[in-house]
Parts: structure tokens; sequence; C-alpha cells
């Protein structure tokens, strides 16, 4: 099991603030389970995150297949938070009692086990589709932001997976083939510093532009 005491980084190091927006009575936040693979760990609060074929959470967001294009979102957990939802478990015991000539299956599931929080594994997140402006710490820092800057997200386990990127300078059309990662918005305030946590962060409007793929 892996718990938020596991972690090398402290909660106070990630951030996804909603700037602008809808109400939170009607804004659209999607809960759902987080994989069990090995780069669920580094999702944070401002992490891009997408839809599996399963309906699970995964870090980062590709291009798709056919008619199926991973929504991009922006996750409000960080994955091992010690209040994120009681969610998916596994590995179930079955024990069996019998009483005379009667045997009754009882099956037990034990929460905290194989599930990627001290508590379960669900988490929600804000799609990229909605109308919103997000301060985010997960961003590639060595990049340079401005104004109205496209941004896509990074596709490299390990090194810059789920984090926010300028779009390169030959992204002259999001749609055109060979492009590895969809366009999740564009930048609205450049890299700043949040004083009271020594964060550094830059604000984006969301959109959603597929990447093309054949």
């Amino acid at each position: 099991m892996i718990t938020r005491t596991d972690q090398l980084s402290r909660q106070t190091e990630h951030a996804a603030v909603i700037a602008h927006g809808a109400h939170p009575e009607y804004r659209l936040e999607f809960p759902a389970p987080v994989a069990e693979d090995s780069n669920a760990t580094s999702i944070y609060q401002g992490s891009v995150v997408s839809l599996n074929a399963n309906g699970e959470y995964v870090l980062g967001c590709g291009v798709g297949t056919g008619s199926n294009f991973p929504v991009p979102a922006i996750s409000m957990k960080n994955v091992f938070d010690p209040d994120v939802a009681t969610g998916k478990v596994a590995d179930p015991q079955t024990v069996s009692v019998t009483a005379g000539t009667v045997t009754t299956d009882y099956t037990f599931y034990n929460p905290k086990k194989s599930t990627f929080s001290a508590v379960g594994g669900i988490i929600t997140a804000i799609p990229c589709t909605g109308g919103y402006e997000i301060e985010t710490t997960e961003f590639v820092q060595d990049s340079t932001y401005a104004p109205n800057d496209a941004l896509i997200v990074g596709s490299t386990a390990g090194v810059d997976l789920g984090k926010i990127d300028v779009a390169p300078a030959t992204l002259k059309n999001p749609y055109a083939a060979g492009n590895t990662s969809p366009v999740i918005g564009f930048v609205s305030k450049a890299t700043f510093t949040v004083e009271a946590y020594s964060q550094k962060r830059i604000s984006f409007w969301t959109d959603f532009i597929p990447a093309a793929h054949s």
C-alpha cells in the first residue's frame, strides 16, 4: 500500500486552483478510480490525467485511436492524500462458514490493500472541455511561457508525463498528423510565484483540441 508518508514531497508543493469558472455547485468535476499502474503515484494536484478504456484515471493524455479521443483533465487531488474517497479495492477474501448442512460464503474486502492512498483510490478532476482558468504547479519549468501560448501534455514517463508544457513552434495545426499530444489550453498568465507556499505556477484557460491520429 502506498500512503502519504511514503512520499518525499509535501501537499503544499502541488496545487490546482480554479481562478475563474463555474460556481462550485455547478462545476464539472468528475470522480473516477485511479488505474493501478507504475505512473499512478506521480498524480498530483494540477497533473493532467485522462480516463483509460476501463474508466480509470491514468497520468497524462494520449492521442487515442479511431474515433476515441482521451479527454485531458486536471486532477484536483494528490493521489496519496488521506482524504481521497474510498474506491477501488483488490484481493477480496472469501470465507466459507458451515452451519449444519448449510455452507455460506462471505466475501471480505480490505479497503487499504492495493490502493493508492491511505483511504482509497478515487480522485476528482476538471475536464479541459469546460470554461475555466486554472492555476497549476504541474508544468515543465524549464520551458518559457507567454500569454496565448498553446499548451500540451508531456508524455515521457519519469520526466514530464502529465506535466503541462508549451506547444512546440512546429505546432501550426493541432489537427496535423504526427502531434503526440492534444492542446489542453492557452496561457493566460505566464510563470509567477505564490510566496505563501513558495510555489511557481502558471495560469491557463482550458480548451481541448484533439491531436490527429491515423
